[in-house]
């Protein structure tokens, strides 16, 4: 483990800059985002999380995939460097990683591979991910319900601890370490350094509410389709899809074409399950055309669906959800509420 002094990180974040792009936390108009940065003075590290979840970074709210034309197809040529996020707390590095199995390595079953998506993997693949300790979770967060927490170091490159005036670095990938490795200017992390770390993830623990044993959540909820508790689940939502816009994990798209006179250009863009158009089909027929079927599909889709694929929730406990909610949806309380239900 090594240290970089704060008045020393612009330096830092220079050497990252030589090889990659480097994408942090900012504000981007009355909002807080990760954007791509030209300097360290851009990045605010006084927030839990953004406004906006990074999963942008590598799956943009609006993206080219290639453009056509009478002489055939055009991919768009990606002449930036590879991407190096920083400030990313463990719910939204855990985020990537299941943004990761949909888009790289997506199967209905073990044994039955599906497409891989070249413009997240190219984005991806090549990336440097800084994981930074929260030191102090939000009333909002919940990522221990899913047996993370606040200094959790799984899936990421390099694991960043934000401690009175230094930054402590440890890499935990062979790309992380390697890339430590080469930047000479950091100092060798001390005992009393990392005595520090253990007292910070105590205090950071502390913050977060009780914790929920959603240990039979999947099971549960794979019984509750025909059950009367989607319609009392569903009663106050809206479906504005706030939820699934902020949401770091959400990654429903609609693909547009764009074009005349012969040339145009194909476009992903996001969409949402909550939106009443998201499944109505060219015949006319909506297979999900009331609310209690949407919110039931989002629920099941989270807890029930991918679990039964991939073998985790697709839920982080960033909180974001609850924070945008119009109408106080707290998901927390619907997941509580999926788990003292009794089947009739």
């Amino acid at each position: 483990m090594v240290k970089i002094k704060k008045t020393r990180l612009k330096d830092f974040i220079d050497f990252v800059q030589q090889e990659y792009d480097v994408f942090a936390p900012t504000e981007v108009g009355k909002k807080t985002a990760f954007k791509k940065i030209d300097s360290a003075f851009e990045i605010i590290h006084d927030i839990v999380n953004t406004d906006r979840s990074p999963k942008e970074v590598f799956f943009p709210q609006s993206e080219v995939l290639f453009e056509y034309g009478k002489d055939g197809l055009k991919t768009p040529e990606r002449k930036e460097k590879p991407i190096a996020v920083w400030g990313l707390r463990h719910c939204d590095t855990s985020s990537l990683t299941m943004l990761n199995k949909v888009f790289s390595d997506a199967h209905q079953m073990p044994d039955k591979d599906m497409f891989k998506d070249p413009y997240w993997k190219e984005k991806y693949d090549n990336s440097l991910i800084f994981n930074q300790a929260c030191n102090t979770p939000l009333s909002t967060c919940f990522c221990h319900w899913f047996g993370r927490g606040p200094f959790d170091k799984t899936s990421s490159d390099i694991f960043v601890v934000d401690v009175d005036d230094v930054f402590l670095l440890e890499g935990i990938s062979e790309k992380g370490k390697a890339f430590l490795a080469k930047y000479e200017k950091a100092e060798q992390a001390t005992k009393e350094d990392e005595a520090k770390i253990t007292e910070l993830k105590r205090k950071a623990e502390s913050f977060l509410a009780e914790k929920t044993d959603i240990s039979e959540l999947f099971e549960k909820i794979g019984k509750l389709w025909d059950e009367p508790i989607w319609e009392e689940i569903s009663g106050k939502c809206v479906n504005c899809g706030a939820c699934t816009f902020v949401c770091s994990t959400c990654h429903c798209f609609d693909v547009s074409d764009e074009g005349k006179k012969g040339k145009g250009k194909r476009i992903r863009l996001w969409d949402s399950c909550m939106f009443q158009l998201f499944t109505k089909e060219a015949s006319g027929h909506n297979p999900r055309g009331i609310s209690t079927q949407r919110v039931r599909q989002r629920f099941m889709h989270k807890y029930n669906y991918f679990m039964d694929n991939y073998g985790v929730h697709l839920c982080t406990g960033c909180g974001r959800c609850v924070q945008v909610c119009p109408v106080n949806l707290d998901v927390r309380e619907l997941i509580k509420k999926v788990l003292d239900y009794k089947i009739s």
